[in-house]
């Protein structure tokens, strides 16, 4: 009889043993099958954002393709484009100098400017400032100073990043109010001065 209890005894224990086993067997397969279900959307929603993104990318390629051929188009049109009457061409772009005798302040030259549909000159090379030098005398230029002292903007709100083409010991504000710039053709270099000064001016196209 004490056998007989000791191997019951012994076969619970191992019962109970392979129920807890199952039971963690159980748990872990369940946990593994959540655990693939939540893979699985996280793979679904990733190729979702993939084509997503894929379909933004192949828009905006096409978008910058299409803008690209737009300006080829433009450019390709500027160079061929002839200048309006009056208007000199150097370089693929079209110039007006002012009347000779005719002088305006900064402000009212490059109004003239932009009823023209055009804006003063902005100069980023030697040979144009060497054409637009050889012009009226003293012409107004489309540099002008910024909210800095030591900044210095064109007409087209880009900043001159360069040394440009100062004359020597210029820019130098000596009045406190030389804000505007202009170009002589006898020093080929800027000046600044103060915009309220009357002066010759050059628009660019």
């Amino acid at each position: 009889m004490i056998m007989v209890a000791q191997n019951t005894s012994a076969i619970s224990h191992w019962d109970t043993k392979f129920e807890k086993l199952i039971y963690e067997i159980s748990k872990t397969r369940d946990d593994l099958r959540d655990e693939r279900d939540q893979l699985k959307i996280q793979c679904s929603n990733l190729t979702k954002e993939m084509e997503s993104l894929q379909s933004q990318y192949n828009t905006v390629a096409a978008s910058r393709d299409k803008l690209q051929e737009e300006i080829d188009m433009l450019t390709h049109n500027r160079t061929d484009k002839p200048c309006n009457h009056g208007w000199t061409k150097f370089n693929n772009k079209c110039y007006y100098v002012s009347p000779n005798g005719v002088t305006k302040t900064w402000e009212n030259s490059r109004k003239d400017c932009r009823e023209k549909g055009a804006d003063l000159v902005i100069i980023t090379t030697k040979e144009e400032l060497d054409f637009v030098s050889r012009r009226n005398g003293v012409s107004w230029i489309g540099l002008h100073r910024g909210e800095r002292e030591d900044e210095w903007k064109w007409v087209d709100g880009t900043d001159l990043v360069d040394h440009g083409f100062w004359q020597k010991d210029e820019p130098n504000n000596s009045d406190g109010e030389e804000d505007c710039v202009e170009v002589s053709s006898a020093a080929v270099a800027w000046n600044d001065v103060p915009c309220k000064r009357k002066f010759s001016w050059v628009c660019e196209d």
